[in-house]
C-alpha cells in the first residue's frame, strides 16, 4: 500500500452506499420474497459498512512511522488538508509502542460522531495491533472493533489482516464479526475477502486514481435463524471517484439454494444494481437500499 508523506491527506476511499434508510421497500416485486429481499439488502449494507471501516484501517496502520514519529515528539496526527471528512470532524489518532518498537497499537477515537463528506457517520473505537515493521515475513494486524457504529448499524468483532509477501498491493482480510442492524436484527458474519490494488499503485500521494478489486465469500446467520453464503463469483470492482461498487456479481444462497444474484453493473459510476431471482429481474436502488421493477 502507498507510503504516508508528511501529513498529507491521502484520500481514503469512498463510501459505496447508504446504511441509514431502515425501511425496506419492495415495489411491485412478486416473484421475491421478503426474505430474499431483507437478506440481499442487509448484506449491501453490512459489505459497504466493513469496506467502509477497512479503509480506515489501511490507511491509518500504514501511516504507522508518521504516527510513530508525531509521537516522539509528543505530538498528536492532525490534519493539514481534510477532505475525507466534514469541517473539523476527525478521529483522535494515538501510537503506542515500547521505544519506537514493535507490536504498535493505533488507537482510532470517533467519539459519538464522525462524519465523512459523503454524509456517512462513524462512531466509536478501533484498536489496530501492528506485529512488526512492513515486509517483515510474521507483519499483519489484528483489528478489533466493540461497538463501532456505521451510520445505523454497529460492529462488534475482529478482523486479521495478512499480506502478499511477493507483491504489495495484495492482502488478505479475515473477519469475524457481529453486526446490529438498524431493525434489531443481529447477524454473526465471518468472511474472507481479497483486496487488490489493479490502478493508482504508482501514484503514492494521490489515492484519486486507486481502483480496487475484491473477491471472497462471507457466511452469516441472523438472529431470525436464517443461515445464508455470499460468494463474490465476479470481482467487485470499486474506484476513488464513485460512491458505490461499479461492476462485479455477487451471489446468496441459503442450504445451496440461490435466493438471489446481484450485478453491480458494467463499470460506469451510477446507483442501481441489477438483483435477479429465478430468471425475473428487479432494480436495487444502492443509495436508499430498496427493490423495485425495472
Amino acid at each position: 500500500m502507498k507510503r504516508i508523506f508528511g501529513f498529507t491527506l491521502l484520500i481514503l476511499g469512498i463510501t459505496i452506499y447508504s446504511c441509514q434508510t431502515e425501511k425496506i421497500d419492495i415495489e411491485n416485486s412478486e416473484g421475491l420474497t421478503e426474505k430474499a429481499a431483507q437478506i440481499t439488502l442487509s448484506e449491501i449494507a453490512m459489505e459497504s459498512a466493513a469496506t467502509e471501516v477497512e479503509y480506515e484501517v489501511d490507511f491509518y496502520a500504514n501511516a504507522e512511522q508518521t504516527l510513530t514519529n508525531l509521537a516522539r515528539l509528543g505530538k498528536l496526527w492532525r490534519w493539514t488538508s481534510n477532505l475525507r471528512y466534514k469541517f473539523e470532524q476527525c478521529p483522535d489518532v494515538h501510537i503506542l509502542s515500547e521505544e519506537g518498537g514493535y507490536p504498535k497499537t493505533i488507537t482510532l477515537n470517533y467519539g459519538e460522531s464522525t462524519e465523512l463528506k459523503t454524509g456517512r457517520v462513524l462512531s466509536g473505537v478501533i484498536t489496530v495491533e501492528i506485529s512488526g515493521p512492513r515486509f517483515s515475513p510474521d507483519y499483519n494486524r489484528q483489528v478489533t472493533y466493540e461497538d463501532f457504529g456505521v451510520d445505523s448499524l454497529l460492529i462488534n468483532g475482529n478482523s486479521l489482516v495478512t499480506f502478499d509477501k511477493g507483491e504489495d498491493v495484495f492482502r488478505t482480510i479475515s473477519s469475524d464479526f457481529i453486526f446490529v442492524l438498524a431493525d434489531g436484527v443481529s447477524v454473526n458474519r465471518t468472511s474472507e475477502r481479497i483486496w487488490e490494488w489493479v490502478e493508482g499503485m504508482e501514484t503514492e500521494e494521490d489515492q484519486n486514481d486507486d481502483v480496487i478489486q475484491i473477491t471472497g465469500f462471507a457466511n452469516a446467520e441472523t438472529s431470525e435463524g436464517d443461515v445464508y453464503k455470499k460468494d463474490i463469483v465476479e470481482p467487485l470492482i470499486r474506484m476513488r471517484d464513485c460512491h458505490f461498487i461499479v461492476q462485479g456479481i455477487v451471489e446468496i444462497t441459503i442450504n445451496s439454494e440461490l435466493i438471489s444474484s446481484l450485478d453491480y453493473g458494467n463499470g460506469e459510476c451510477n446507483d442501481i444494481a441489477i438483483l435477479t431471482k429465478d430468471g425475473e429481474t428487479f432494480e436495487v436502488d444502492l443509495s436508499k437500499r430498496d427493490v423495485k421493477r425495472p
